[in-house]
């Protein structure tokens, strides 16, 4: 590579640096679990624009929902929550503080869980700085964990193995308990009606491992059936992961 080239990259490379620090802001905090009722149904949001510009944000809530493959899709989450100022335009060098108030069901035996969500517009045209200088405008979004904390904690997860049509193992861990649980260091061990068994890889787990189980979800993972395990009628899983909920 010669050194034109390089420079050429390196000078690539800083401008986009500088692009997207030109519109950065920061956001938090970024984990956050609310009392149904309470002063603890309030949290304070901070948004800090350490840029030279000012910038537009819009704050809302949405809904989480998990599918058994891992894929996460939010619905709107507005009628549980009042977001004050939900839309704001924060000068240079600023702070902006922005309460979010939980106004759902206060009688809550399930944790419900949400994003609350602060993402980057474009300027309103009237706020807007000439700034010839900058050909890009790049929009950030920052998206929270936010639960509401049921009445009663309990932990619990449940496992089932299943052989697919095409010979395959399909093993599904559900949350049957009232708050979410972190897969950390997830292990799980099968075990066949014949007294064979089978440890499985950190490959064969890697899709769900450190996955956020909420409650009320399952996630599965599908593995080639172990040849340990050939010979067996039914399997039963067992599994282990380092997590404890924490409010």
């Amino acid at each position: 590579m010669t050194i034109s080239v390089r420079r050429a990259i390196l000078l690539l490379l800083f401008m986009t640096i500088a692009l997207f620090s030109a519109g950065a802001y920061q956001l938090s905090p970024l984990n956050v679990t609310y009392d149904p009722t309470g002063a603890g149904s309030a949290k304070v949001y901070t948004i800090v624009n350490d840029s030279d510009s000012p910038i537009a944000i819009e704050v809302r809530a949405e809904q989480r929902i998990i599918d058994i493959d891992g894929n996460e899709v939010n619905q709107d989450g507005s009628a549980f929550f009042q977001i004050q100022p939900n839309r704001m335009i924060i000068r240079p060098d600023s702070t902006q503080l922005v309460r979010v108030q939980y106004r759902g069901p206060q009688t809550v035996t399930k944790e419900m869980s949400f994003r609350i969500i602060s993402e980057q517009i474009p300027m309103p045209r009237g706020a807007q700085e000439a700034d010839s200088g900058q050909m890009i405008s790049f929009l950030f979004v920052y998206s929270t964990s936010a639960y509401i904390k049921p009445s009663h904690i309990v932990e619990n997860v449940v496992s089932s193995v299943d052989k697919t049509e095409d010979g395959k193992l399909e093993i599904v861990l559900e949350n049957t308990g009232s708050v979410h649980q972190i897969l950390n260091d997830l292990k799980i061990s099968l075990s066949g009606d014949d007294g064979s068994s089978y440890n499985l890889t950190e490959e064969e787990v890697s899709k769900i491992t450190g996955a956020n189980l909420l409650t009320d979800s399952k996630l599965r993972t599908v593995i080639e059936m172990p040849e340990a395990l050939a010979g067996a009628s039914s399997i039963q899983a067992a599994i282990e992961y380092n997590y404890s909920y924490s409010a």
